[in-house]
């Protein structure tokens, strides 16, 4: 499958080792200034800001709670790679007060220029992918963070509909979560490229009248929405990824290769000023 671009759309980053002496003041400022809305919360992290300026978004969150109390503490910050550059006055204090910066995860969107009527989707790992106001998603919405979550949607239709831009062609957009195992140094995350390979089949379908006609009823259903994967059997879910490995397929884990290091420069660059390729060890998933 040609053509496809590779970006990140939602990146989230830990700081650790944060003082309390820092944060605090950081975050009167911040609801001064940028009038960002506090909110504190019994489970996860308990302090939560959430920043919107001039069409850019920041979610910054502070202290674990189930951890000891201590004076130092780790802060996590969630926004699109683009955000990190307008907010980049406020995020360098951070960067410097940090002991470590640490990547958590990241939405990974790959742009194909066919449109979704034509693009047949499957988890092959038992995630029921399903249809919601045209749109395909695996797994449920409260998994919105869990590795491997992904959705399909027509990527033309929302320019066009959230922000009155008009594309030429056509453009579908599947967007994967990629959260490691384990924490990755944000300066190495460029040696770590995610791997979907296993996680999904994306096919573009042509000529459908060619299949036989109970795998097409099905491939159809799926594709429409009118089934779920858990409505096919596991017997004719085999048959039909056979037969869609035949056509042209989506080599996740080689295009995402090929332009990670364009995708995650950004963030490295903003965040920590460098990119490291020496070799780490740590713990990959997708």
């Amino acid at each position: 499958m040609e053509g496809v671009q590779v970006s990140i759309d939602r990146i989230v980053v830990e700081f650790t080792d944060v003082y309390w002496d820092f944060f605090n003041p950081f975050q009167l400022r911040l609801r001064e200034y940028l009038n960002a809305n506090l909110r504190l919360k019994e489970k996860g992290f308990k302090y939560h800001l959430h920043v919107r300026d001039r069409g850019h978004y920041l979610h910054i969150s502070y202290q674990l709670t189930f951890v000891p109390k201590s004076r130092k503490n780790t802060l996590r910050i969630e926004c699109h790679p683009d955000s990190l550059v307008h907010f980049y006055s406020w995020l360098k204090p951070i960067k410097d007060y940090a002991r470590e910066i640490l990547f958590v995860r990241c939405d990974v969107a790959f742009d194909i220029p066919l449109p979704i009527s034509e693009l047949f989707t499957l988890s092959l790992t038992g995630r029921n992918m399903h249809t919601w106001q045209g749109t395909r998603y695996s797994n449920k919405k409260h998994q919105r963070q869990v590795a491997g979550y992904s959705r399909v949607y027509d990527k033309k239709c929302q320019l066009m509909s959230r922000h009155r831009k008009v594309i030429e062609g056509e453009l579908t957009r599947f967007e994967i979560v990629y959260a490691p195992d384990e924490k990755i140094p944000l300066e190495a995350i460029i040696q770590f490229p995610p791997k979907f390979n296993r996680f999904y089949l994306c096919t573009h379908l042509t000529h459908p009248e060619h299949l036989k006609p109970k795998q097409r009823e099905r491939v159809s259903g799926l594709m429409s929405g009118e089934l779920q994967q858990k409505d096919v059997s596991g017997y004719y879910r085999r048959l039909i990824v056979e037969e869609m490995r035949e056509r042209p397929t989506l080599n996740f884990d080689e295009v995402a290769a090929a332009q990670w290091k364009e995708a995650i420069t950004l963030p490295c660059a903003v965040l920590c000023g460098q990119i490291n390729h020496l070799p780490v060890q740590v713990s990959h998933a997708g």
